[in-house]
């Protein structure tokens, strides 16, 4: 059986997963315990799973040893872990392989989009969201430009969004022996661990109270079955979710059904003022689909009860619910078009 050998490390920037991933390798391992990838996962995975075979045969059962991957800025780590993992499973029965996934943030960029009101850096926002919950060590580099409070405000965030996973000074990893003990089973941890994923799923909203002595950070778990009228729903977006309305959304994701496109669920996420509506593959009458809004916000001083109210406003009324899929879809959707899934797309203009 593989000992529980393998630590993922990926950052924004590939430099910065590079020198953790350097340190992180000691004075012990030969070059050949660490490699830098990059690629799809698919392709990172294989790589990985084969350098690690090679490392055992090497090293022989009894012997303890690691590999660190430093991963290209992009990847997608989660489906890489996953992939390792599953692959160790139908290999050995065990999917204990991987020993950390290490996650290097840049403090201050982090800051610079949750708080700036910065809203056009999409991708950089879903990248550190995945980063930030995908992890089981979170390394904040460049945290001196913060202040004490913005510096615990980030903390706090992130161990909202990410409850298993430990948060550290970028300072204090000089070595593998600075990251906690670890059974190997990271990707187990993380497959449903996010802070989101949790709240979601079980009905309750993490291990702390909505709202916290110890900071200023309020959570909030909505659900309800009906659909969401598309013009109303823009309009809570604009005025009722925007900074300084209720209280200031840092993070929030989850599932919704918008009445005007009643086949598809969609993706809700959103880091600092940058909202993303995308679709998902899952149809909507899939027996493992969502039911209606499935939504989890945490942010500074959130008025719950505010934030509820607006968001059962842009609920379909009674009346509007009787009127069925046919006439939702002939309403105005100041939302952009989910090209994937409009089969009037590419038409247009004919």
């Amino acid at each position: 059986m593989r000992s529980a050998a393998i630590t993922l490390v990926s950052a924004l920037h590939d430099a910065d997963a590079h020198g953790l991933a350097e340190r992180l390798l000691g004075n012990g391992p030969s070059r050949d315990h660490a490699m830098r990838v990059r690629g799809s996962a698919v392709t990172v995975a294989r790589a990985v799973a084969e350098r690690a075979d090679r490392i055992d045969r090497t090293c022989g059962p009894d012997v303890d040893h690691g590999l660190v991957v430093s991963l290209a800025a992009g990847t997608d780590v989660r489906a890489v872990g996953m992939m390792l993992a599953n692959a160790a499973r139908s290999e050995t029965g065990d999917d204990r392989v991987l020993r950390h996934v290490v996650s290097v943030l840049r403090a201050d960029d982090v800051a610079h989009l949750l708080w700036s009101d910065v809203d056009d850096a999409f991708v950089a926002a879903e990248r550190v969201s995945a980063l930030v919950e995908y992890a089981t060590v979170i390394v904040l580099d460049r945290i001196e430009p913060l202040s004490g409070r913005r510096r615990r405000a980030l903390v706090a965030l992130l161990h909202r969004m990410a409850p298993h996973a430990l948060v550290v000074s970028g300072r204090s990893v000089r070595g593998p022996l600075d990251l906690p003990a670890s059974n190997g089973g990271a990707a187990r941890l993380l497959a449903g661990g996010a802070g989101w994923m949790r709240a979601l799923s079980s009905g309750a909203d993490l291990d702390v109270p909505p709202r916290s002595d110890r900071d200023d950070l309020v959570t909030l778990r909505y659900r309800e079955p009906l659909p969401f009228h598309p013009g109303r729903l823009a309009r809570v977006i604009e005025h009722d979710l925007a900074a300084g309305a209720n209280g200031r959304v840092l993070r929030s994701k989850g599932f919704f059904r918008l009445a005007s496109r009643p086949d598809h669920v969609g993706a809700w996420s959103s880091f600092g003022a940058m909202l993303a509506l995308d679709p998902t593959a899952n149809r909507s009458w899939d027996a493992d689909a969502p039911v209606g809004q499935a939504l989890w916000f945490v942010g500074e001083r959130l008025d719950v009860h505010g934030i509820e109210r607006a968001l059962d406003s842009a609920l379909l009324t009674a009346e509007e619910l009787l009127a069925g899929p046919d006439v939702w879809r002939t309403w105005a959707d100041p939302f952009p078009v989910w090209p994937a899934l409009d089969p009037s797309h590419g038409r247009r203009g004919e």
